[in-house]
Formats: C-alpha cells, sequence, structure tokens
C-alpha cells in the first residue's frame, strides 16, 4: 500500500510539471466559387487542466458558420448543435462539442477535452461568406488564430486551397499579406501558405489578407467599399509601410518579444531538453537512440518529409538551406555535376551542368532544371547566376522544399507507415526515428563502437545526409581522422584529396546560400505588394473573424 501510494504521489508530481501546450496548429481553408470555406484545424495539444476546448469566433458580420464538427483518432463527436453547456463535468462532456452563441455575431466552438494529457483533435466547419465581393476586386482580412490562447501555439501552418474549379492563383491575380506572428506568407504551386518561424508569444495571432482579381469568384456575401480602403486600414501599425532596415528591427524586436513572453522559456527548455520532435510521427519528443545504417532507403524525400513534419517547432531558413545543399553535393558525389576553377578567380569553383544527367524522381529533377536554366546556355553555374535567377523565380525555388516533403509523404504511404495524415504506425514510428537515430550516430561517430572500415561504400549518403543535418565538414573530419588511409582512396575516386571534399561540401553550402539571399532578396521587394514574404507582427487592423481567448477552459 505504501509503495502504491508513493507512485501515486509520484505521478501527480510528474503531472504538476507538465504544462499546458499548443505544440501544433495546422489549419486548411478550401475556398469555394461563391467565396465560403470548409475549415479544418488540427490541434496537437497537451492539456492539464480544465473540462472542454473552445475557440472564440466574433466579428462574422454577414459571414455565418455551419457544418461544425469534431474527431479524434477517427472517432467523430457528438454534435449538440447549439445547445452546448458549459457547466458540466469532463466525463459528461467527453466525445461532445457544441456551439455557445454569444449574440452580435459572435459565438464560441467547443468540445469536451475528455481526459488531461496529449490529443489531437481534427476541427472542420464551413465558414460562408469569407470571400467578398468588394468595388473593385473580391478579398478578405480575416483572424484564422486568436491571441491569448491559454497556452501559446509553438508552430502554426495555414494553407488556403483553391477548390472554385476556376483559374489557378498566380501573383498575377493574387495578392497576399499576414499580420500579427513572425513568419511568412506566400503563394506557392497555387495554395496560400502562411507558416509561423517563432512560437507563438500571448499576443500573437495569425491574420490572413488576400486580395483576388474579379473573375475569380462569384461571392454571395457584398460589401460597398474598395480595396484599398481595406489594405490601408490593415496595414496601419505594421511593418509593410517601412523600409527594410525599419522592417528588420520590428521583425528582430518582435522576435525578441517572442521569447521573452508567452511560451518563449517554455520553448528554450523543450530544446535544452532534446523535445524537439513529434509524438504523432515519432512516438515520442526525444530521440536518442543510435542507428548506423542509411535511413528510409536513402531517400532525401522521406527525410525532408520527416524533418519537417516532425519538428515542434518549425523548420527555418537555414533547414531548407540544408536541403538544398545535400543535393547540390548528391549531384557532384555522382557525377551530375562537376566542379571547374574559374579561369578569372583562383579562389571561385564553378559547376559545370551534366546535360543528359537522369533522376530517380521528378521532384530531383525540376530542382536539377532550376540549376540548368540559371546557368544559361554554356552549361556552367557560377554562384552569382543562381542567386540572380532565384531573384527572378522565388516562386519555384521556394516552392521547392513543399513539393519535396510532398513526395516524401509518399515514401510513408507507399510502405504503409502512415495511420492517417501525418500519424504514423509503429513501423513508420520506428523509420522516422531511424533517421534522427542515423544523425545522432553521426554527430558520435568518433566515440562511436559500432563504426568499422566496411562502412567505406556508405560514406557517400553518409556526407550527403551529413550535409541535410548541416554537419557534413564535421563527419568529413571525423572520418580522416578515423580512417586516413580509406578516406584518401575515397576521396581519390572523385579527383580529390580531403581538402577538396571539404572545399566541395563548403561549395555546395555557398551555392545554396546564394540561392537564399536571391530569395530573400525578391520576397523584401515584394511583400508590401503582396508577392509573399515575410508577415508583419504589428498591423492587420479591421479583420473578420476570430477574437480574444480560448484553448482549455
Amino acid at each position: 500500500m505504501k509503495r502504491l501510494i508513493l507512485t501515486g504521489l509520484l505521478c501527480l508530481v510528474a503531472w504538476a510539471g507538465r504544462a499546458q501546450a499548443i505544440h501544433d496548429l495546422d489549419i486548411t481553408a478550401r475556398l469555394r466559387g461563391d467565396g465560403s470555406a470548409e475549415i479544418t484545424q488540427v490541434w496537437d495539444v497537451t492539456v492539464v487542466s480544465g473540462t472542454e476546448w473552445y475557440i472564440p469566433v466574433g466579428n462574422l458580420g454577414k459571414m455565418r458558420i455551419t457544418d461544425f464538427s469534431v474527431s479524434e483518432n477517427g472517432r467523430r463527436f457528438i454534435s449538440e448543435g447549439e445547445n452546448w453547456d458549459v457547466h458540466r463535468s469532463l466525463a459528461e462532456k467527453a466525445g461532445r462539442c457544441g456551439i455557445v452563441p454569444k449574440g452580435s455575431g459572435s459565438l464560441e466552438l467547443c468540445w469536451g477535452q475528455g481526459s488531461m494529457g496529449d490529443h489531437v483533435w481534427t476541427v472542420q466547419y464551413t465558414l460562408h461568406g469569407l470571400v467578398q465581393a468588394l468595388n473593385d476586386a473580391d478579398a478578405f482580412n480575416y483572424m484564422f488564430v486568436n491571441d491569448e490562447l491559454s497556452a501559446p501555439p509553438q508552430h502554426v501552418r495555414l494553407r488556403i486551397e483553391n477548390a472554385t474549379g476556376g483559374p489557378d492563383w498566380t501573383y498575377d491575380n493574387t495578392q497576399v499579406w499576414a499580420f500579427g506572428f513572425i513568419g511568412d506568407i506566400n503563394l506557392v504551386d497555387g495554395t496560400v501558405v502562411a507558416e509561423s518561424s517563432e512560437p507563438f508569444s500571448f499576443n500573437s495571432r495569425m491574420i490572413a489578407m488576400v486580395r483576388f482579381d474579379k473573375g475569380l469568384f462569384t461571392p454571395a456575401v457584398s460589401r460597398d467599399m474598395s480595396f484599398e480602403k481595406m489594405r490601408k486600414k490593415a496595414f496601419k501599425g505594421s511593418d509593410y509601410t517601412q523600409d527594410d532596415g525599419d522592417r528588420g528591427i520590428l521583425a528582430l524586436f518582435g522576435a525578441i518579444l517572442a521569447a521573452l513572453f508567452g511560451g518563449g522559456i517554455f520553448v528554450l527548455i523543450e530544446k535544452a531538453r532534446g523535445r524537439i520532435w513529434k509524438k504523432s510521427l515519432f512516438g515520442t519528443n526525444k530521440v536518442e537512440e543510435w542507428y548506423r545504417d542509411v535511413p528510409l532507403d536513402g531517400d532525401l524525400t522521406a527525410a525532408w518529409f520527416t524533418i519537417k513534419q516532425g519538428s515542434r517547432f518549425g523548420i527555418k531558413d537555414t533547414d531548407k538551406q540544408s536541403l538544398y545543399g545535400a543535393y547540390f553535393l548528391k549531384w557532384i558525389l555522382e557525377g551530375k555535376m562537376k566542379p571547374l576553377q574559374d579561369p578569372k578567380r583562383e579562389k571561385r569553383v564553378n559547376l559545370a551542368i551534366t546535360p543528359d544527367a537522369t533522376f530517380g524522381n521528378e521532384v530531383e529533377q525540376s530542382f536539377f532544371q532550376m540549376a540548368a536554366e540559371a546557368a544559361g546556355a554554356d552549361g556552367i553555374l557560377q554562384a552569382k547566376e543562381f542567386e540572380k535567377w532565384s531573384r527572378k523565380n522565388p516562386d519555384r525555388v521556394a516552392a521547392w522544399p513543399d513539393r519535396v516533403a510532398g513526395k516524401g509523404w509518399g515514401y510513408y504511404t507507399e510502405h504503409h507507415l502512415i495511420e492517417s495524415g501525418y500519424k504514423t504506425n509503429e513501423a513508420g514510428r520506428r523509420a522516422a526515428c531511424s533517421l534522427i537515430g542515423f544523425k545522432n550516430f553521426l554527430k558520435d561517430f568518433t566515440i562511436s563502437d559500432q563504426r568499422t572500415v566496411s562502412e567505406v561504400g556508405l560514406w557517400k549518403d553518409y556526407l550527403v545526409f551529413a550535409q541535410l543535418f548541416g554537419i557534413a565538414d564535421k563527419v568529413a573530419e571525423q572520418l580522416q581522422k578515423l580512417f586516413p588511409t580509406e578516406f584518401q582512396q575515397y576521396t581519390a575516386t572523385y579527383g580529390m584529396d580531403y581538402n577538396g571534399m571539404v572545399r566541395t561540401i563548403r561549395m555546395s553550402n555557398n551555392y545554396s546560400t546564394s540561392m537564399m539571399r536571391g530569395i530573400s532578396a525578391a520576397r523584401t521587394a515584394e511583400s508590401v505588394k503582396g508577392f509573399g514574404g515575410s508577415s508583419s507582427f504589428g498591423g492587420g487592423g479591421g479583420f473578420s473573424g476570430g477574437g480574444h481567448g480560448g484553448g482549455s477552459r
């Protein structure tokens, strides 16, 4: 009995140490031709108190919400319509959802939490009248994520998809802006994608403003106003009206505030503890094992999907840069690109494109085609050429990592590693953990008792995956230190020595850095015009929807 009591007390202490958390919020809005939107929200949360989860939605005006539903683990909650009673117990609300009308076009979407602990809820509803007909355009300025939630989300992504059956959305007919968070908004392959790059603070929110040319929609709701009036109201207090230097300072200031308040400390603690992965994909927040074989059958697309989808706190530009660099290094080691000394500059090395190179999938081939186009008629690619080309074609380059992730998701589905959505089964969790285990092995290679010379045949994959992890130069140094004779023989097969291999790794990084500079320059110049780029932490006035608060209560 004493042992049972002690165990119970320890469990209570451990539970008390857990914090309320919104690990990830993934929102999809599919816009129909009449301006309505099919909204799907996936909440990945940890709850430690309360009996229900709720979302206040106000400022609806002529808009209305129907078809509200909630599900978890494939089980659909019982809907109580507008008869939701907030004054019930945890058990009485379990497996149920409903709406609380608040008057003046406001309401609360509610559902029972069921139990304390980790949950992944899928929320769906139809939002009628989102896209409205203005005098000179069709548009909306809508708050998709509230501020002052019970726990600030650590990562948020919003996808606005074209379900009109009409023309594709391009920057010729669509402009986009975002407010209230640190991140960006872009038009990627005809889909508007807004994503946070830093954890939300208590005052963070996600507002998206999108303008469409007339003719793309037949809105059921109209407003007697111009889009210019909507734009001016939203831009007030935003950094879209500032010059580039001021915008950088404001973004930095916003990032500092996000770190200091509303979850920033939680993120720092979690990162220090190594708890940076999503349980839905890995089955754990922390992967400490070692895995010595090349994971995921050596499929870089599956590796990128695992990193991108599995990161609790979102990916950064440096992660994308490592992805680009991994493919450059892969192509050089496979002979698809050949380093050439620049005849005019001794310290500069260019890349000769192999015109008849073949590829295992269309996603890799598409990136190689971009490099070939940037190289021009002579087939010799210079870093500055790719920067200039990326500046002129930012959408194609910026959209490519999402295409890679999509192909990687296909790897998981083809190998039956996914249960539903992005949630893995046991085999999928083992596959995902093998990637992080491989990274751990490469990082600790010098102290691993599992290393053997027989791994020489895997060294190309070691270096390419290490480039994806951002540690290729360190792995090359470790291989040279541990196996000097074998590594010299290995690098000689590529016509280089150890120093040449290190230069090749760094050159791959340089090319990816040049691409990112080109994209950044284009985005900075275009963001004020609505051609994608960084979000503004301030501004967003005149929005519809949303409100303050929400989460567990």
